[in-house]
């Protein structure tokens, strides 16, 4: 009792406190309102903001604070975010009931809309004085909190630095900031970085001290203009078969960054990106973006518009996604779509948008499946980067490493496929929506017995086929470009999709047909909601195993029928009753037949060369070479056969960086991948590791969004490096590594280091870069 009253005075002088501190500015400076700081891109300080200020927002502080996970949701990225502000509401909670989405440009469009939604400036909204602009900004404070009480002169950072994703929001408000200031005098920013250069921090004052005049990117260009045109208009079709094809394009699309790869840059030779939106507004006018709570959302209005908007952020890789658009894409999309044999008599309602089998049954499965293949490294990556940033649901339901093939696309060209799928509609359909309202064991049970029904009716379908032999060998994987086999690297809560079969053969590797690719699709991207309930968060994960279970079968009756089995078990040690008990009653993966032929004892090894040869053979040497990550040299490729103590102690990713006289700088990625029993304990998952299993291996360039550990030395030291490492049997002696060659935290040269690493890795790859998220950086 004693101590609840005391929490309570302490809560009501802090109020009056914070009241004392808003009186008192509103005397010496007016009262708050909104500002408009967007200037002319020909004014001077709009010039000084995009060329002075900007880099050194994106290189100091987008880093950190760019997607839904950054602290008080302070996105960085644009003028519209460092003008919105924060927010003390989390978007990752456990959640009984949904909250309100708070998406940048999309769920308000001004900034008094965020203030009243409960938004704080860190920007001075009160009188434009020089003083009062510094005075007043949150962002300022901050800055010069950092250069008053810089790092701690040591190598790792105290526990008062807490460095975990869960922690406890502290977003102060102008009012707050003194006390803030005083509890926490290490909490300037960067947090847990480096303070800014002097130069760096004198012109961001003086930016400050200006109200923080700001600007968007330079107008497009007439050619741009007239792509745009061209588009949209090809996306506005009028006619039933144009609309209901444009509603599956933009449903798949909505995440993208879409580039016009024929002229892909502006002025400054940067990639101009846009986003497929749906409008209020027509083509030729302004966009209006509508605001749903998913893409196939019914619009709250009875007529618009598909419309390609410019993506003016900051670009960061955890959730870049670019899609070409072009001449060729044009023509592809015509033979898939438009100019295709077939026609829509009635447009679907939007009542049923979490069932894309029925919604677009109208369009041949075949073009759909094509259309999601052609890009299948985009397709795929859409649930491996999704939108949500931290990939804490769709991620911890794979392995660390894996391959993926997919069906050929030609065994889904037949009206008999098209009745099937559309026949099998209701077990096809997703928890999305139904999870909101229902427990997730509940639900589990729902729609396990529904994907049951569709493996019995998928396997009377196939044994009812005249020409069975095409759906059970190498002729029925489809090898149709470089997507056709891709790598997924799992690091913890994210992970990265490449092209290729990289590195050593995988444990596991996945088989996807249509009906698995569009469910993927629909449940993990379209589908889920990071604002949502802890029932639909569970469920989602829950479905998942679904998909992955039949991916892997798939995969699986490729292998001799006497290997199956015992395959399937090495995946699944452990496995719970209800999963037992699922891979008993779909049994029929484990006795189909297939046409391979086995001539040595490892079968397994044996498919998996099949299939790399199968997959590597319509691609040309430039092209493989190309996609080839693993292309390390001695003797930084003794990485690849670490002991295992040494593995233990890295961290997920970390990014090596040789400083090469001769050859110029390289970037290299080690990665660690965790071995587990199982991947379907949602509950047991860290019981599910065998860290004494755990491996590693080197690629060159740089293979996740989250660097954990960041290496860098000279060329003259990579034997040395790959020694000492290979060393390293515990903590204190891993500790010791990075004495010598890792860039701490605390390190004087980190900023140096990151602006080379970014700088090397935009120079290799304009249209797929970005900025990397720190906040999983390390503190050992």
């Amino acid at each position: 009792m004693l101590l609840r009253q005391l929490l309570i005075v302490l809560s009501t002088l802090f109020i009056f406190s914070c009241s004392d501190t808003t009186k008192e500015m509103n005397e010496d400076y007016g009262t708050p309102q909104v500002r408009d700081r967007i200037r002319p891109n020909d004014d001077p300080l709009a010039i000084d903001y995009l060329t002075q200020v900007k880099p050194i927002i994106d290189q100091r502080c987008v880093v950190c604070h760019g997607c839904y996970d950054a602290p008080c949701q302070l996105k960085l990225t644009s003028p519209e975010g460092i003008d919105r502000g924060t927010s003390i509401e989390s978007v990752y909670a456990t959640r009984l009931f949904e909250t309100e989405p708070t998406r940048l440009f999309i769920d308000h469009k001004t900034t008094q809309a965020w203030r009243d939604n409960h938004f704080n400036s860190i920007l001075n909204e009160r009188d434009q004085t020089p003083t009062a602009n510094l005075q007043g900004s949150v962002l300022y404070q901050l800055l010069v909190q950092k250069m008053k009480h810089p790092l701690p002169n040591v190598a790792v950072l105290p526990d008062d630095f807490d460095f975990s994703l869960d922690r406890e929001q502290q977003c102060p408000s102008i009012e707050e900031f003194a006390s803030y200031a005083e509890d926490k005098p290490l909490a300037g920013m960067p947090y847990g970085l480096p303070q800014l250069s002097n130069s760096e921090f004198k012109k961001i004052e003086k930016w400050i001290s200006q109200g923080a005049p700001m600007a968007q990117p330079i107008a497009l260009n007439d050619n741009m203009l007239a792509e745009i045109e061209k588009w949209e208009m090809l996306l506005n079709g009028k006619d039933n078969k144009s609309q209901l094809i444009s509603r599956y394009i933009y449903e798949h699309l909505f995440l993208a960054h879409i580039y016009f790869s024929e002229q892909t840059t502006d002025n400054n030779k940067q990639p101009i990106f846009f986003r497929l939106v749906r409008s209020t507004t027509p083509p030729g006018t302004d966009v209006d973006e509508i605001a749903t709570r998913r893409p196939y959302t019914k619009p709250p209005v009875d007529q618009f518009y598909y419309r390609l908007l410019r993506d003016t952020e900051t670009i960061l890789t955890k959730t870049h996604m670019p899609y070409a658009l072009n001449k060729d894409k044009l023509a592809r999309w015509n033979a898939l779509f438009y100019k295709a044999h077939f026609s829509v008599e009635n447009l679907p309602s939007y009542e049923k948008g979490y069932d894309p089998f029925s919604t677009f049954a109208a369009i041949p499965a075949h073009s759909r499946y094509q259309f999601m293949l052609d890009e299948a490294h985009f397709t795929i990556m859409g649930f491996i980067k999704g939108p949500v940033c931290r990939g804490r649901i769709a991620l911890n339901v794979i392995r660390d490493k894996f391959w993926v093939f997919f069906v050929a696309p030609e065994l889904t060209n037949s009206k008999a496929y098209d009745e099937f799928i559309l026949g099998q509609a209701e077990n096809l359909q997703l928890p999305s929506d139904y999870s909101e309202n229902h427990l997730a064991l509940t639900t589990w049970h729902k729609f396990s017995k529904l994907e049951q029904k569709y493996i019995a009716a998928q396997d009377t379908a196939l044994k009812s086929t005249k020409k069975i032999d095409q759906y059970l060998g190498l002729n029925g994987i489809w090898n149709g470009n470089e997507n056709a086999g891709l790598t997924i690297f799992r690091h913890a809560d994210n992970a990265q999709v490449v092209k290729g079969l990289q590195g050593p053969h995988p444990k596991t590797a996945w088989l996807i047909n249509y009906p698995i690719l569009e469910r993927i699709h629909y449940l993990l991207v379209a589908g889920y909601d990071v604002y949502g309930r802890v029932g639909h968060e569970l469920t989602t994960r829950l479905y998942m195993d679904f998909l992955r279970i039949e991916s892997e079968m798939d995969f699986i009756t490729l292998l001799p029928i006497g290997n199956r089995t015992d395959e399937i078990n090495s995946w699944y040690l452990d496995a719970n009753k209800d999963l037992k008990t699922y891979f008993d009653e779909n049994s029929f993966f484990l006795h189909k037949q297939n046409n391979l032929t086995y001539v040595t004892s490892n079968p397994k090894k044996e498919l998996f060369n099949k299939l790399k040869q199968h997959y590597q053979e319509p691609l040309s040497t430039t092209q493989r070479d190309k996609q080839r990550l693993d292309l390390v040299n001695e003797p930084l490729a003794r990485l690849n056969h670490l002991p295992n103590h040494a593995v233990q102690q890295l961290s997920q990713a970390s990014f090596i960086l040789v400083e090469d006289a001769n050859e110029g700088e390289q970037l290299f990625s080690l990665i660690r991948h965790n071995a587990h029993k199982n991947v379907s304990s949602l509950f047991r998952a860290e019981k599910m590791h065998l860290p004494d299993q755990d491996t590693a291996e080197i690629y060159t360039g740089l293979l996740s969004n989250y660097p954990e550990t960041i290496f860098a030395f000279k060329a003259s030291q990579q034997a040395a490096f790959s020694q000492q490492l290979a060393a390293v049997a515990d903590a204190e002696s891993y500790a010791k590594l990075l004495d010598k060659y890792g860039v701490r935290r605390s390190s004087k040269n980190f900023w140096e280091v990151s602006d080379t690493i970014h700088r090397l890795y935009q120079q290799g790859d304009a249209i797929n870069s970005g900025l990397f998220d720190y906040n999983r950086l390390d503190n050992r």
